[in-house]
This record gives C-alpha cells, sequence and structure tokens, in this order.
C-alpha cells in the first residue's frame, strides 16, 4: 500500500511540474521586464561638462525621436528603450527577445516598424503595429522598402528571380492590397519616399560604378530621370522632398564632394564639407545640414565602398552648414571631444538643440548638445 501510494504522488509531481513547464514557456506574462543580456561591466562615465555624452550603455539599432524622447532597439536582443533626450528616465518598453533582428524600419509617425531579421543565411522581413499588436511576414520577394509620409502604405521592389518579374510595388504595410507601379529592368533599387507624390529610385552606390537617381509619382506613375553618370552616389533627400544632397566621386572613388540640388537634380552646388550624406541630417526649415565630417579620409580609399565595407573608421568633426550661403559653423572643439567618434544615423531633436548619432565604433547612441 505504501510503495502504490508513493508511485501517485511521484505520477502526481511530474504532471504538476510538467504543466508549470508549459505555463510558464507559452502564457506566463512577465511582471516586469527580464535583462536577457548584462549591461557591460565598465559603462562609458563622460565629465559633467561633455558636450557629448552616451545616451545608451548597449549597441542600439534604429534611434528614431518620437515627439520629446528618443527611442531605440538593443542590437544584441531586440529589446526597446526610450528617454528623455538627456538620458535621463530611461524606461525599457519591451522586453522580447528578438534573435537575428539587423534592422528596423520606423513608420513616420512611429507607431509602426518593419523589421528585417536573419537567420542562417535567411533573410525575413516582418510588419509589426505597436497599437493593434499585429504583426505579418512579407513576401520573400520584397527587397528594399520604405514607408509613405503618411505611415499608410510602403512602396519597394519586388523582384522574382526565377519569373524575373522585377517592379516598383505599393502595398499596405502588411503586404496587403498590392499593386505594381511601375516595371523595371533595374535591380538592387534603393527605394526611398520622402513626400506623398514623389518616390525616389536609384543604384546602390559605388565609386567605381555609375549611379542614377530617378523620381516616380505614385498617383500617376509619371517617371523621371534625375541624375545620372554620378560615381559614388548616395543621397538624403529633405524633410519635404524638394531638395537632397548627394555624394560624388571620381572614376576611381576618390576625390568625394558632397552637393545640393533640387528635386530635379537641377543646377547642382558643391557644399563646403567633404563627407557622405549617410553622416548628416536636415534642420526642419531645409535651410541647414548638421554632418559628422572625417578629419581625414585614408587616400587610397574607393568611396563610398570602403566605408560601407569597413575597412577603416573615420574620428568625425561635427559641423552645421548653411545650404544657402555655404558657410560653416564647427559644433564642438576637437580638444572639447572626449574620444573619436565615426557618426551615422544622425538624428535631429524638434528643438534642434541636441544631436544624435550612433558611434560605428562602439555602437553606442550619443548625443551632442547644441
Amino acid at each position: 500500500m505504501l510503495k502504490k501510494t508513493l508511485i501517485i504522488l511521484i505520477i502526481l509531481l511530474v504532471l504538476v511540474a510538467g504543466t508549470l513547464v508549459v505555463y510558464n514557456f507559452f502564457f506566463k506574462k512577465e511582471a516586469a521586464p527580464v535583462v536577457t543580456e548584462e549591461l557591460p561591466e565598465e559603462k562609458i562615465t563622460p565629465s559633467p561638462t561633455a558636450k557629448i555624452k552616451p545616451i545608451s550603455q548597449e549597441p542600439v539599432l534604429a534611434p528614431t525621436i518620437d515627439n520629446q524622447k528618443i527611442k531605440y532597439y538593443l542590437a544584441n536582443n531586440g529589446n526597446v528603450f526610450e528617454s528623455n533626450f538627456d538620458g535621463s528616465d530611461l524606461e525599457r518598453l519591451t522586453s522580447n527577445a528578438l534573435q537575428g533582428l539587423k534592422y528596423i524600419i520606423w513608420a513616420p509617425n512611429k507607431t509602426k516598424v518593419i523589421g528585417i531579421f536573419e537567420k542562417d543565411g535567411e533573410v525575413k522581413k516582418y510588419f509589426y503595429d505597436y497599437q493593434t499588436k499585429k504583426s505579418a511576414l512579407l513576401n520573400q520577394n520584397i527587397q528594399w522598402l520604405t514607408w509613405s509620409p503618411d505611415s499608410r502604405q510602403i512602396a519597394y521592389q519586388y523582384y522574382n528571380p526565377q519569373t524575373q518579374e522585377n517592379y516598383i510595388s505599393l502595398a499596405d504595410p502588411d503586404g496587403s492590397n498590392w499593386q505594381n507601379a511601375f516595371k523595371t529592368r533595374i535591380k538592387d533599387i534603393i527605394v526611398e519616399w520622402p513626400k506623398k507624390e514623389l518616390i525616389s529610385l536609384r543604384t546602390r552606390p559605388s565609386g567605381l560604378a555609375q549611379s542614377e537617381l530617378y523620381t516616380l509619382n505614385p498617383q500617376t506613375s509619371a517617371f523621371q530621370k534625375v541624375l545620372s553618370g554620378i560615381y559614388g552616389l548616395s543621397a538624403l533627400w529633405s524633410p519635404s522632398g524638394e531638395k537632397f544632397i548627394f555624394s560624388q566621386t571620381n572614376s576611381d572613388g576618390r576625390n568625394l564632394k558632397l552637393k545640393i540640388t533640387n528635386k530635379n537634380g537641377e543646377a547642382p552646388k558643391e557644399l563646403n564639407v567633404l563627407t557622405l550624406p549617410e553622416k548628416c541630417v536636415w534642420s526642419q526649415d531645409e535651410r541647414y545640414a548638421f554632418c559628422a565630417v572625417p578629419s581625414a579620409l585614408p587616400p587610397q580609399a574607393i568611396l563610398p565602398d570602403d566605408y560601407y565595407k569597413e575597412t577603416f573608421s573615420t574620428a568625425d568633426d561635427f559641423y552645421k552648414i548653411n545650404t544657402e550661403t555655404n558657410q560653416k559653423t564647427l559644433l564642438i572643439e576637437p580638444e572639447q571631444m572626449e574620444s573619436d567618434y565615426d557618426a551615422t544615423s544622425l538624428l535631429l531633436s524638434p528643438q534642434e538643440d541636441y544631436l544624435f548619432f550612433v558611434n560605428k565604433k562602439d555602437g553606442l547612441l550619443y548625443s551632442l548638445k547644441l
């Protein structure tokens, strides 16, 4: 009898343990966010008078401004954080581990994202709506994509390698209600949507190959060539989509120049700094560009190719450039900087009193008080 009772108790314990495992794995909601990765042991502690300060203590992805907060994903686990512009009141918004997350594309209204994941060499793109909690896996033939200015649609290159179908298409953010807007033979197109009636299409930049930039009206399908035959062509559209700055090199990928032109590519003018558009951000009134400018570039570097491949790193100075007069203003003296910064993903606060950037040397998010 004792033996039978013992067996029954053991069976009950196994069942209870199994139930707890299933509950914890699938259903249990966290009472509080749990950090899946430990913070670095050595935190950056700038001096109290430093103008450049770290906002994050871990490498980040896709920082963005949302009203009076700055948001970002952690590169190592996909947790989402936000803080005030000076780094205070840090708050974790999500604690879900997103394995294989490589990049995030925020909708302009900051309520939706497209997440790009890579695992075992396979790339997948997911739509997620933070308000409705709706998610969707996008078609595997969707290549480069972008959000519409009103956050209601996405535009993208659809390329099917089996059928050779190659279109610029529009769809709802979850990939539904798609329509082909323009058929093309160009592959590897960078798609941007700076204003309602203008989608920008450009070939991937290289200092050893000529690139083109076109615009497409998604409402009328009107197609226009804006720039052609440009080596090292990368671009940054202004907030209104009325103009853009772009980079240009010679056919050897050297002699870098930064220029500005209107949406039609007319009368391009050279700016008084040598940097890449990826190191700049526009002011709201579009008179100024705030740029991180390398103090020196390797003389044999092929631009922008070698910079993208990270075969070298830069030590940047920070300037405010008047795009109308070409006057430039140094934002911080080199001796005031406590480290070297290779800045990318630049952002301006709404009052333009903070300049944010990701330092490619350590992946951290920093702020420069203006």
